[in-house]
């Protein structure tokens, strides 16, 4: 049975619950999300109440063994297909992470009330929790109903969920509090953008990398494996086996590590409060919440360049076979056989951005998507055009990335043009001559990126020409 069966029989047969209401037309407007939501859960998605209720998804999918996971506005998706068909969606109860807790009342006969673990669910939130599966779902509650009389709102927190109810607002329904943005925090804003497009494959090595790769230690680094090169935006990169470096443009003295675990997709996990552990540092990075340092890793993190090289924590620590692990902004340490090392992050890197003929690049090449459009549908023989073009993949807009243009006149006659490199939005634009022909005629265009083994990608487009005397 494949898992969108699955959910279905969860919905059916488990909860005997009523279809999803439709969302209502005055809720506010969603952000579009630059992430793509994972197939698996676009049934528990839409369950939820989707982006309208639910949120924009604000992760990319995290896989852990079996395990798929996905962060949206209103908490963390997980899927579980090791378990029962009827537990194999879930939520995981980001509310407990949130400080957030009422005394419970103490058992009584409470007519017409819904009380469930000692609280009092408020009236005008019973009948989305009963349509959520109750604790199936949303999770045991947190605190009763709260009234935030500056805000004109009402809430209550539970495990997994929580709801609040705009009074001013009322018609708009019940929404849910953000507790996937604030467990997730700036992990899941923006993704980081790929590397632009190399442009000058290698470069003689020296300074500024040299010192700052000795001042690290080659322990730190590892060997040398690819640059310097010069990448499409002016930067200057070197990757060695455990971290990457790079000289901004325009800053010639200046040598910075890249975050590699954002740009390979190892995401944050959710922030946890302080562990009263001797062997343990606390790196508070959201009032009481962040994460647990090994003192192990705290003193070779000091003696190697210090967390200005390493960033911040993103993790806890992590058991590995034999050993255990916890990852930074820019590198990831492991300690094993009584000894502290670094992940070798570098090597995936160089596979993913650097090898042009590595399988997981040519799949990548694969996944990008180009949009076209001209800047009008109809020009006459003596005006110009203005061809703009937006790549994007995986729901990542590409930076860096040169594409050319194929314009063909009416005539048959060709030309082919090079555009300027896509920004950080991932877009670029060019403009081209007039183009003759006769009213009502088409000039065809093809927008394409040239990619790995003499693969290319493209897309076409035609403006026509109109207005000719």
């Amino acid at each position: 049975m494949s898992w969108r069966r699955n959910f279905v029989v969860v919905l059916t047969l488990g909860l005997l619950l009523a279809a999803c209401t439709s969302p209502r037309a005055n809720n506010p407007e969603t952000i579009p999300s630059p992430y793509t939501l994972e197939p698996v859960f676009e049934d528990f998605y839409a369950f939820l109440g989707g982006p309208q209720r639910a949120g924009a998804v604000i992760s990319p999918g995290i896989v852990e063994g079996n395990i798929q996971k996905q962060y949206i506005e209103a908490g963390l998706m997980v899927y579980n297909p090791a378990l029962a068909p009827s537990e194999q969606f879930s939520l995981a109860p980001l509310g407990q992470q949130l400080g957030v807790w009422d005394a419970p009342l103490p058992d009584g006969n409470l007519q017409d009330a819904l009380f469930v673990e000692g609280y009092i669910i408020y009236e005008g939130f019973e009948d989305l929790y009963r349509q959520l599966g109750g604790q199936r779902y949303v999770g045991k509650p947190l605190t009763g109903m709260r009234f935030l009389q500056d805000q004109s709102r009402v809430e209550q927190y539970f495990e997994n969920l929580g709801f609040y109810l705009d009074l001013d607002e009322s018609l708009a329904g019940v929404r849910f509090i953000d507790y996937g943005r604030q467990i997730c925090g700036q992990g899941c804003g923006v993704p980081a953008s790929s590397p632009p497009a190399v442009v000058h494959p290698e470069l003689a090595y020296g300074e500024p990398f040299t010192s700052v790769a000795a001042a690290l230690g080659q322990a730190v680094t590892g060997p040398r494996l690819a640059g310097p090169y010069q990448l499409a935006d002016g930067s200057l990169e070197v990757i060695y086996q455990n971290m990457v470096l790079y000289v901004p443009p325009g800053q010639p003295a200046t040598v910075l590590p890249r975050p590699l675990t954002s740009l390979l997709g190892i995401l944050p996990e959710p922030r946890v409060t302080r562990l009263e552990n001797a062997n343990l540092v606390f790196h508070a990075l959201d009032g009481n919440f962040g994460y647990n340092v090994p003192l192990v890793f705290d003193d070779y993190i000091t003696q190697h360049g210090g967390y200005a090289a390493f960033g911040a924590p993103i993790a806890e620590l992590q058991p590995t076979d034999g050993g255990a692990s916890q990852c930074f902004v820019n590198a990831c340490l492991r300690y094993q056989s009584g000894a502290v090392s670094l992940l070798p992050l570098g090597v995936e890197y160089r596979t993913r951005f650097y090898d042009q003929g590595s399988p997981l690049a040519q799949a990548a090449f694969e996944k990008i998507r180009i949009d076209v459009w001209e800047a009008r549908a109809q020009v006459s023989s003596t005006e110009g055009q203005t061809i703009y073009a937006s790549l994007h993949a995986n729901g990542q807009l590409l930076q860096g990335l040169q594409p050319f243009l194929e314009l063909t006149a009416p005539s048959g006659e060709t030309w082919l043009y090079t555009f300027p490199a896509t920004d950080a939005n991932g877009q670029t634009q060019l403009s081209v001559p007039p183009v003759q022909g006769q009213n009502w005629e088409l000039v065809v265009y093809k927008v394409c990126l040239d990619g790995l083994n003499e693969a290319t990608r493209c897309t076409t487009d035609s403006y026509r020409i109109w207005g000719n005397p």
